[in-house]
């Protein structure tokens, strides 16, 4: 996301809307891939909920939100 919005709540909603949207098609589980290092966004989906699966992807960390979970987004 670029600088500008960071800390604007816009990655927030549009990971929510996304969860909405895969609830709304009946999915339980929801992946996202991210590069690791020094300012990357693993923080940031770690505070959403997302878990690391222990799986690499392209070299890039997988991390999983449960959506069946009550509470998660």
């Amino acid at each position: 996301m670029a600088a500008e919005a960071q800390g604007q709540g816009v990655g927030r909603f549009a990971v929510r809307a996304v969860a909405a949207e895969v609830r709304r098609r009946g999915g339980a589980q929801m992946y996202v891939t991210w590069e690791p290092g020094e300012g990357g966004p693993e923080d940031f989906y770690r505070k959403l909920g997302f878990q690391l699966t222990g799986e690499q992807s392209g070299g890039e960390k997988v991390g999983v939100l449960d959506l069946a979970v009550p509470g998660m987004l």
